[in-house]
């Protein structure tokens, strides 16, 4: 474990880096280093239909399925709240088949998980949000599920997933504020420690 209570990062991006753009892509604005000195990217939405996007998979050597993802998470907190939009949420988007059936110009599927319109968010409280009830790994944190899906799609379980990522919401309230440091996922049947546990540092 970190000093943190997180287990052991298995991976780290930090801000200034070039593989960093790669990550938060078009996110609009960039995101910053927190003013608290907190570890992780601070991000803020200054107007329009600003959204956050950090992307954590990309294919290695094997393709993941959904069949065999378990869980997906990230850690941060929220640091405004008006309303559900100002908490970010989980986006997978799956390859493309090219049978007539792809839901998107780039993508097969695309199965959102957010939070639940009655779910409990401590501002400025360090949380780690997951899909699952009974996340994994896990950490002696506040803990909230998103587990509201939305599906657009053929969604089958052999399809292989293109990408994830942690989005915020085009129509999110000017002013939204979210602090992300760790983001990850857990495929079924892998131990624990071969599992990405992305840290988000704000060097």
């Amino acid at each position: 474990m970190n000093s943190d209570g997180m287990p052991i990062h298995t991976g780290k991006v930090s801000l200034s880096s070039t593989s960093a753009l790669s990550v938060y892509a078009d996110t609009m604005p960039a995101p910053m280093q927190d003013d608290n000195g907190r570890e992780g990217w601070l991000w803020e939405k200054a107007g329009g239909l600003e959204k956050l996007n950090y992307y954590f998979y990309g294919e290695g050597r094997f393709p993941v399925t959904l069949a065999e993802l378990e869980n997906l998470f990230f850690v941060g907190s929220v640091e405004t709240y008006s309303a559900t939009t100002s908490v970010p949420f989980f986006v997978i988007y799956t390859k493309m088949q090219g049978d007539g059936q792809d839901a998107g110009s780039w993508y097969r599927s695309k199965i959102t998980y957010s939070i639940a319109t009655n779910a409990q968010i401590t501002l400025g409280m360090k949380t780690q949000f997951s899909i699952h009830s009974n996340p994994s790994p896990p950490c002696p944190l506040e803990h909230v599920v998103c587990n509201r899906t939305t599906v657009v799609g053929p969604n089958d379980q052999s399809e292989e997933i293109l990408t994830m990522s942690v989005q915020t919401d085009s129509a999110a309230p000017v002013g939204t504020k979210v602090l992300i440091s760790y983001v990850g996922y857990k495929e079924r049947n892998r131990h624990a420690i071969a599992n990405p546990n992305i840290l988000l540092s704000g060097n």
